[in-house]
């Protein structure tokens, strides 16, 4: 007997002993926590939207908050079924069975590792394309150890990254932080695992990566490239983004403003108001009035003054212009030239 299938029959014998030592034992059910917790991100970035007016970044949360919802719903039912699999009767693979397991393994798929110092068993995927695009190879690493335990006793692992544009722990629809989103498979691999059928659990994880399914993927794959935007965190195509002048943020059409007068394009907190006209320019275009010290675009500008502080600076003009006035110096006899002095026995 080769050395290599003396090494799968000891694994088989301890994931047998380690699997029956679960039997009849439930695991803790996972609840979607990142899923509600990214939830409540959009939902606060839904709400800003809505204060400051933009309808259009509104409109894209608005999208993506039911998309989260859907696929939290989706990790929900998943829940319920793994509880629905503790119900039935559970009968573990014998350690022979688990041999065959591993020797078919071997023979379909390439890269088969067993290492019993780390307890896992390494299935490698052949290439993943899913709608044109190319995640490339996917370790699935097994830690026998860890069947039974409250958290996914398997890690998939990419071998060649080709990570979403808006999160790099993203590197495929269904996996983050090496962490599978099971989905509609999950009561199916749970049951896998607990019995032992090791080619039953690959054979189904494999078919969760080799499959896309819309609104239950962390990242959509039509915004898996290009870049975020800084504001609503939509993705977009590089050409398609704009960049704040004053900052430098990226951003999508809808929550990029542009100033009138230099036609450049800046980020929401660039902007400030006109505060006669209440039109957003950049800082740059706008001046300050030195009477009162509010800013101004040039349109509300009159002589370096705003309309108000100009009308005020007329009004003074005119009131030290009648100061001034002969007519009204004539009309008090003590001030008239050559005037006689009033009798002061009277």
């Amino acid at each position: 007997m080769t050395a290599p299938k003396r090494m799968a029959i000891r694994a088989a014998m301890l994931i047998h002993e380690h699997v029956a030592g679960h039997a009849g034992r439930a695991d803790t059910i996972e609840l979607p926590e990142y899923s509600w917790q990214q939830l409540q991100r959009l939902r606060r970035q839904l709400v800003r939207a809505h204060q400051r007016g933009w309808h259009l970044a509104a409109k894209t949360l608005f999208r993506n908050l039911a998309d989260a919802l859907q696929r939290a719903e989706y990790e929900l039912e998943g829940a319920v079924r793994r509880i629905e699999t503790y119900r039935k009767p559970r009968q573990v693979s014998s350690p022979a069975e688990i041999y065959r397991d591993i020797l078919d393994l071997e023979q379909e798929f390439d890269g088969l590792q067993l290492d019993r110092s780390s307890h896992e068993l390494v299935v490698t995927t052949d290439p993943i394309v899913l709608d044109s695009i190319d995640l490339g190879r996917f370790e699935v690493r097994l830690d026998w150890s860890q069947v039974g335990s409250p958290s996914q006793p398997y890690r998939v692992v990419a071998l060649d990254p080709h990570p979403a544009a808006r999160n790099e722990d993203v590197t495929h629809p269904h996996v983050q932080d090496e962490r599978l989103c099971e989905g509609d498979g999950r009561a199916a691999i749970a049951s896998a695992l607990s019995d032992g059928r090791l080619y039953d659990f690959f054979t189904l994880v494999f078919q969760v990566l080799h499959t896309y399914g819309r609104g239950s993927a962390y990242v959509e794959l039509d915004k898996w490239d290009g870049v975020l935007c800084d504001d609503c965190g939509d993705s977009m195509d590089e050409e398609e983004s704009y960049g704040c002048q004053r900052c430098g943020r990226t951003l999508c059409s809808s929550c990029a403003g542009s100033c009138p007068k230099c036609q450049e394009s800046y980020c929401a907190d660039c902007l400030c108001q006109c505060a006669d006209c209440g039109e957003d320019h950049c800082r740059s275009c706008l001046a300050a009035c030195p009477a009162c010290r509010q800013r101004f675009c040039e349109d509300c500008l009159d002589e370096g003054l705003c309309r108000s502080c100009l009308e005020k600076t007329h009004e003074e003009d005119q009131d030290d212009d009648s100061d001034d006035d002969p007519e009204f110096k004539d009309t008090c006899p003590a001030g008239r030239e050559g005037a006689e002095p009033a009798d002061a026995s009277v």
